[in-house]
């Protein structure tokens, strides 16, 4: 019988935010092509179709831009364990809080919380893990925030590491940055319209 070779899919990490020449990082849309910088040298170039940088970057052309990229991240590629209590009390009549801790013991937890409107979860507060402050991780910042209801709806062992990446797989990209305000069934604190508005928003670029 004849073996079947099986050649294993090579996987590829790059930065799908908007170039940042300090960093060295992103990618650099012109009317003629973009760019795809890491490590500030110039990996890749492509042709597009699109009239703007925001048109670009709102319809996520970079997955199509680059098909060799496999695993997109967004100013921080950040891939850690993190763990959470239960409730701790409440902030006040309609938020409740406990404590999200990352990386291991050593780490202080920080607070997460959860605004409910009518027994139903309006708006999720989550920390950034250490050194992470980077608000354009919208994809970390849900994942953490879909922590948190899972331990409310206690359908996430609570006190338990768990591993938790930002890296977005290329297919999972319009699932993460939804078009629909209400494709989340909760807000992000500070977020308003649509994760991919908001995406746009936080890197300045203006339809």
């Amino acid at each position: 019988m004849k073996k079947q070779t099986i050649t294993a899919t090579q996987e590829r990490m790059a930065p799908g935010h908007v170039y940042i020449s300090s960093l060295g990082t992103g990618i650099q849309w012109s009317p003629a092509e973009v760019v795809l910088w890491e490590q500030g040298q110039a990996v890749e170039r492509a042709v597009h179709q699109t009239s703007s940088a925001h048109e670009y970057f709102y319809n996520l052309e970079f997955a199509r831009s680059f098909p060799s990229v496999t695993h997109w991240w967004f100013r921080s590629a950040w891939t850690q364990r993190v763990r959470l209590t239960g409730m701790q009390g409440m902030m006040d009549a309609d938020t409740i809080w406990g404590y999200m801790q990352f990386i291991d013991e050593d780490v202080p937890a920080q607070q997460w919380s959860v605004l409910g409107i009518d027994n139903a979860i309006n708006e999720i507060a989550v920390p950034y893990p250490p050194h992470e402050v980077q608000p354009v991780n919208l994809p970390l910042r849900i994942a953490l925030s879909r922590l948190v209801v899972g331990v409310v709806a206690d359908e996430v062992q609570r006190d338990h590491w768990m591993v938790i990446t930002s890296l977005v797989h290329r297919d999972e990209l319009e699932k993460t940055f939804l078009l629909d305000s209400d494709g989340l069934p909760w807000k992000l604190e500070g977020v308003t319209g649509s994760i991919r508005r908001e995406f746009c928003v936080l890197q300045g670029l203006k339809a």
